[in-house]
């Protein structure tokens, strides 16, 4: 039977337990037995008990928040992967009473970040973009809240959730490149090396291209690194396959293809190191890796939510991705 009206005294007199050791059970801290755990957690929901959070956050120091740092550019719509990450990290944290606060930030200014770690409104902080010299991890390791990176290039210490993004992009290269003709110039197009995960992918292009595993096709590569560059002065004709670092650097150059009239699939073949339903969707669809972001969100979600806990956790943590072979190639 429920009883919305039941209070932590009230569980522990029935179980026969101490107040402390059924708020400890309920927060899941504390020295006490898995069973304990479980049959204080099994009374509390068969009950209808929910702990009082205010209360929650009083007794142990907690504010039962962490929070989401994105780019301030992944408001815009076509930044599928970071609204799909944030759903993960935002069901994670709920699942387990917690809120997310969203901090935007733009290069340089951590302003927001800084303001959130000083007034102790956060247990702890998830990355879900990593630039290179990155201004947040500094200001993060001079602190004492733990923090989580999505992606991989903070240090030996931090705490990653990655896809093997420098792996899976050479072997992604190596697949598609098995395509061409001996002899074919494949042209990869790269967003700003100012963010780690586009730098991780250019290394996982190079390590395809120069692998004895493609030394017979003697294909000859270029790099454009940076995709604004993409109107001027690059021949789209001349490139037998073109790969790009993700579905908004894919989706730009779709755009100059068509206006340029040359046919995807047939005259130049299109792939993305990230995929999306945009890329999906596209007609052609185009082939691409597929990185589960809201499975990197939960996990992400999940170890922020251990570490705000004092709980240690592996280095570098991964979620898996496939490679969708499609028409564009």
């Amino acid at each position: 039977m429920r009883n919305s009206n039941y209070t932590m005294d009230d569980i522990a007199q029935e179980l026969g337990l101490s107040k402390s050791t059924v708020s400890r059970a309920l927060s899941n801290s504390g020295r006490i037995s898995l069973a304990t755990r479980q049959k204080v957690q099994s009374f509390a929901e068969e009950h209808g008990f929910k702990p009082n959070l205010v209360a929650r956050a009083l007794v142990s120091q907690k504010t039962f928040n962490i929070a989401a740092v994105l780019p301030f550019e992944a408001t815009a719509l076509q930044m599928m992967f970071f609204h799909e990450c944030l759903s993960g990290i935002v069901t994670k944290a709920s699942s387990q009473g917690y809120s997310v606060l969203v901090c935007m930030t733009k290069p340089g200014n951590v302003d927001i970040l800084k303001s959130a770690v000083e007034n102790r409104k956060i247990d702890s902080v998830i990355l879900t973009q990593l630039k290179h010299n990155d201004e947040n991890v500094k200001l993060l390791k001079k602190s004492d809240v733990p923090f989580v990176v999505i992606g991989f290039g903070a240090g030996k210490e931090a705490i990653h959730v990655d896809s093997r993004m420098k792996e899976n992009c050479a072997d992604f290269t190596i697949e598609c490149v098995s395509k061409l003709k001996r002899g074919s110039r494949v042209l990869f197009v790269c967003g700003s090396l100012d963010v780690e995960a586009n730098y991780n992918r250019l290394s996982g292009f190079f390590s395809a291209m120069e692998s004895d595993v493609l030394e017979e096709k003697s294909l000859r590569y270029a790099v454009c690194t940076d995709s604004k560059d993409m109107t001027d002065g690059v021949s789209f004709c001349d490139w037998s396959l073109i790969l790009c670092s993700d579905d908004v650097v894919c989706m730009r150059l779709l755009d100059i293809l068509r206006e340029k009239k040359i046919k995807i699939g047939v005259d130049v073949k299109i792939a993305s190191f990230h995929d999306s339903v945009l890329l999906e969707s596209c007609v052609p669809p185009i082939t691409a890796l597929r990185v589960d972001a809201f499975a990197l969100g939960e996990k992400s979600s999940e170890l922020a939510l251990k570490v705000s806990n004092g709980e240690e956790c592996e280095t570098m943590n991964y979620v898996d991705c496939s490679f969708m072979m499609r028409s564009s190639i």
